[in-house]
């Protein structure tokens, strides 16, 4: 969840691209945020979105499968378990469950929330320029109620027989 600082930000700049009912488009505001973060805080981010993006694939499931399964043929088949990590193999599992948990689990909760705040972003952009549509469906039809009166008016001076 974004603190609450990150969203009077995030408010302020909205506030700032735009007069109060103009549309505000989602990448100006993300643009505005990159361009006040760290070089740090962008590239954390950007490694957390393409780590997680890369996580919930099927080629990160065959990466991983092909790394245990060559893991077992090296310390059963080749050095025929008197290497470091015989049969049933408790330094890989240590490292796939211990180590890549905790730096997988942080690294997905990242991703979400800079999902999440984007999502948040681009819903309130949006919901901007649907209002500002209907400001602007209002207008049209207060012109063309306009436009009716005066085309009334204006029958209204003609003869009878010419319309």
């Amino acid at each position: 969840m974004p603190s609450s600082r990150t969203a009077d930000r995030l408010t302020e700049l909205m506030q700032a691209r735009a007069a109060p009912g103009a549309p505000v488009h989602p990448q100006d505001v993300l643009e505005s945020l990159r361009s006040e973060e760290t070089a740090f805080r962008r590239f954390n981010g950007w490694l957390a979105d393409h780590v997680a993006a890369l996580a919930g694939t099927m080629a990160f499931f065959h990466v991983l499968w092909l790394l245990i399964v060559g893991w077992a043929v090296w310390q059963s088949g080749i050095l025929h378990n008197r290497g470091f990590d015989p049969y049933p193999y408790s330094f890989l599992f240590f490292i796939l469950g211990g180590v890549m948990q905790s730096l997988f689990v942080p690294t997905m909760l990242t991703a979400s929330n800079r999902a999440e705040e984007r999502d948040r972003v681009k819903a309130d952009a949006d919901h901007r320029a649907q209002a500002h549509l209907y400001d602007v469906n209002d207008e049209q039809v207060e012109l063309l109620r306009e436009v009716l009166a005066r085309l009334e008016r204006l029958e209204a001076r003609l003869p009878a027989s010419e319309s």
